[in-house]
């Protein structure tokens, strides 16, 4: 009968089956086992392709899609492509250090070409691959039923060589993930045989002198030194930094950089792509072309601008393209437990994983010398039952010519000669041209060499250090048929290249315009303000001369400044883009005053001039601004520390209240007047240099004693005679702040000013745009409008 349903509890169920898919995923999916650096698919096509379809190095290529099948049909229970991919990337040169499967027809290229559909594509095992299975039928390794029950497959291949160190793995599982770089096998066993040779040898010890690092297959340049290097080895995790391989050559006047060599998992053609993206988007001036002419091996070829800097170049592409990469290394796998049937998750460091190949090549030894041993003595046993016949052949073949039949024969051998049924069935079954005078000496020769190599197999199961000499002559045995020089670079001397993102710019003059509402642009020249185009409702407040190399600073209502180079300006005859989108603005924030840092715009303050009390002193030639909160708090501060590009937070300027914003900033020399006005109706003008200067951010001094609830509604620093600030009120009636009238004449910094008007508020100011426009010869005096 079915089973009738029952009630549980669904957090512990679900728990239940999701730790059950996660142990799944680790154990049987995503993470290499540590003893034979392989993950169960890959595993599984190897074992299917060496017991099954007997494809060996040298076995004649077979389709793809037969291999798949053999594989999902009795040992990998998903997805065909799944297994093809993973049978594809076993034979990637660029993605292996030592590839495992010989691949014949499109297996993919390192510019991201995908194989070709496993209908066409054809496989064999390659020589090294044959080094993970060789011992496999001398019950060297467990073997477990498959998915379904029907074949038996092994837990683990008995591995000759250190498969996990020379060719890496990456895997990403439930809660955890795997990212090992691949290295040269030559140093690998070289560290291994060190371990042998003395097992208490420490990780400091071998990484510089016997392991020199990873060895990317696609080569490059290792930029960590040794003790980075060693931390990451000490602790299995870390970040490598790798860089492509490059040089100069010269065709005539031509200079072209040629690239030899790329990171790992880098797209050729993704990478060419980019490059040719900042060429033509003139980021990289020093470049006028970029071409592959990669064949075997990698060759990308850039051409140089007459006269440019191909150092120059080069900081530029390892910054911004993958030229430059990192690879961040996580050595976690699978590493035995105390049940043999499943490997357990863990992070290790290098020696561990020299360790456990090393305990595992052990085990795998001892398992073949032990089965080697058991043939031998079964051969030996034999042997020695013709030995015992020939001691007495005439009488043996007497009894079998004497008996009824092979039953009876075998019976009246056994009961005369002592010998048992084993070696009775052999005897009789041998051919008459053996009982000749030679093949007896023969058989006798075979049973003593028998003898003595199970004498020398029973020496090395009794004595471990022999054990040890024969794993140790192994790994010199594979060193000498597979290592290979190594193709990363580690301790080459790899010039320092200075990066400053000015050299990229191609210098133009242009203006950069800024709308009231934060629209911002920049052209190459305009005629007049009235021409220059900005959205219904809008106005233009800035139009700033600067080169494409200078920077633009925007300071807003919050006290803070946001600065971008001006190259990064959208270069636009329309309205142009909110400045909201370069930066990180507040909700309500706003720009009100805006410079570039284009010496021939900025005014200085007049030497010898120093600040009031409480505030620093100004430098002689130091760019200073002003700013003037609704609160009526006022400061200077220097320009410098804003003229770099900021994030898209910026950077504080002047700390305010809640509730408090800023209303204006200007540039100013120290010549200036401030005028002021107040939304209640009260002017006042004083010397800018009474407000103090201050060297960071700060709520500074007073600039106008407010009553109840007034507030600054503006300012603006008059230089010429007629100068001032314009401001309405609610009536519509205008008047100008300006010293020239006896009521406004300059005072002191702090006071409550003059009444502009009886009755009534002012309601705004009008400020004519900051039009900068300079004299012919360009050198700096101009005229502010």
């Amino acid at each position: 009968m079915p089973t009738q349903p029952t009630d549980v509890a669904l957090h512990k169920t679900a728990q239940e089956r999701y730790l059950n898919y996660a142990m799944s995923v680790i154990t049987s999916r995503a993470l290499p086992d540590v003893r034979d650096g392989l993950k169960p698919v890959q595993r599984r096509i190897l074992y299917a392709m060496y017991a099954n379809l007997r494809l060996t190095h040298d076995a004649k290529y077979r389709k793809s899609a037969a291999i798949v099948g053999e594989v999902m049909g009795k040992y990998h229970p998903h997805g065909d492509q799944s297994i093809y991919d993973a049978m594809v990337r076993m034979a990637q040169s660029f993605s292996l250090r030592y590839p495992l499967v010989d691949g014949h027809g499109n297996f993919g290229s390192v510019d991201g070409d995908s194989a070709a559909a496993m209908r066409y594509t054809e496989a064999r095992m390659m020589p090294l691959a044959s080094e993970l299975l060789d011992e496999i039928k001398k019950q060297t390794v467990a073997f477990r039923p498959n998915y379904d029950g029907t074949v038996q497959e092994p837990v683990v291949l008995p591995a000759q060589v250190p498969n996990l160190l020379i060719n890496g793995a990456t895997g990403i599982a439930v809660g955890m993930a795997t990212n090992i770089p691949p290295h040269n096998l030559g140093e690998v066993v070289d560290a291994l045989i060190a371990m042998i040779d003395r097992p208490e040898i420490t990780i400091d010890e071998m990484v510089g002198a016997i392991v020199k690092g990873p060895d990317f297959p696609t080569g490059g340049v290792l930029l960590n030194d040794e003790e980075e290097l060693r931390e990451i080895y000490h602790n299995g995790s870390g970040t490598l930094i790798t860089r492509a391989q490059w040089e100069i050559e010269r065709d005539g006047a031509r200079r072209y950089i040629v690239v030899t060599s790329i990171p790992y998992y880098v797209n050729k053609a993704t990478l060419i792509e980019k490059i040719a993206e900042h060429i033509i988007q003139e980021k990289l001036p020093q470049v006028v072309d970029v071409r592959d002419e990669s064949t075997n091996d990698v060759r990308v070829v850039m051409e140089l601008k007459r006269g440019a800097d191909a150092d120059v170049a080069m900081a530029y592409l390892f910054k911004h393209t993958p030229l430059e990469d990192r690879f961040h290394v996580n050595l976690t796998c699978l590493v035995p437990s105390e049940n043999p049937d499943v490997a357990q998750p863990a992070r290790v460091d290098l020696k561990m994983m020299l360790r456990y190949f090393l305990d595992f090549r052990m085990e795998v030894v001892t398992r073949r010398i032990r089965f080697e041993l058991e043939q031998l003595l079964r051969r030996i046993h034999i042997l020695e039952g013709f030995e015992t016949i020939f001691g007495d052949l005439d009488e043996a073949i007497r009894l079998i010519r004497a008996s009824e039949g092979k039953a009876d024969a075998a019976q009246k051998l056994m009961a005369h000669f002592g010998i048992d049924a084993e070696q009775t069935e052999a005897i009789l079954e041998t051919k008459l041209y053996r009982l000749a005078k030679l093949e007896i000496e023969m058989i006798r020769a075979e049973l003593a060499e028998k003898r003595a190599q199970a004498a020398k197999l029973q020496g090395l199961l009794d004595d471990e250090g022999k054990r040890w000499a024969v794993i140790r002559g192994e790994l010199v045995a594979i060193r000498g048929a597979y290592g290979d020089v190594r193709r990363t670079l580690v301790d080459a001397p790899v010039k320092e290249l200075e990066y400053s993102e000015e050299a990229y710019i191609i210098a133009e003059q242009c203006w950069v315009m800024v709308s009231r509402e934060g629209r911002i642009k920049r052209q190459k020249s305009y005629t007049d303000l009235s021409t220059i185009r900005v959205r219904e409702g809008d106005q233009m407040g800035w139009v700033l001369p600067g080169s494409t190399r200078d920077t633009v600073i925007f300071f807003t209502n919050m006290g803070r400044g946001y600065t971008m180079r001006i190259d990064d300006v959208p270069a636009t005859s329309g309205y142009g883009d909110p400045v909201q989108a370069s930066f990180d603005f507040d909700d309500g924030e706003r720009v009100v005053g805006v410079v570039t840092s284009d010496k021939r715009m900025l005014r200085t303050m007049a030497p010898d001039q120093p600040s009031l009390v409480g505030g620093e002193e100004s430098e002689e030639g130091d760019v200073q601004m002003v700013a003037i909160s609704r609160s009526g708090q006022s400061l200077r501060f220097s320009l410098e520390s804003y003229t770099d590009p900021s994030t898209v937070k910026g950077r504080l300027f002047m700390r305010l209240d809640k509730g408090d914003e800023v209303v204006n900033v200007e540039n100013c020399d120290g010549s200036e007047l401030v005028a002021l006005a107040s939304r209640d109706g009260r002017g006042l003008m004083f010397q800018v240099r009474e407000i103090s200067h201050v060297k960071g951010p700060a709520k500074g001094v007073r600039a106008i004693a407010l009553e109840g609830k007034d507030a600054v509604l503006d300012f603006t620093l008059c230089r010429e005679r007629l100068d001032g600030l314009e401001v309405e009120t609610n009536r519509g009636a205008r008047e100008i702040i300006r010293a020239t009238k006896a009521q406004y004449a300059p005072t002191s910094r702090g006071n409550k000013g003059k009444l502009i008007i009886q009755r009534g508020h002012l309601i705004r100011s009008h400020r004519p745009p900051v039009e900068i426009v300079l004299g012919d010869d360009d050198d700096g005096s101009g005229e502010e409008e």
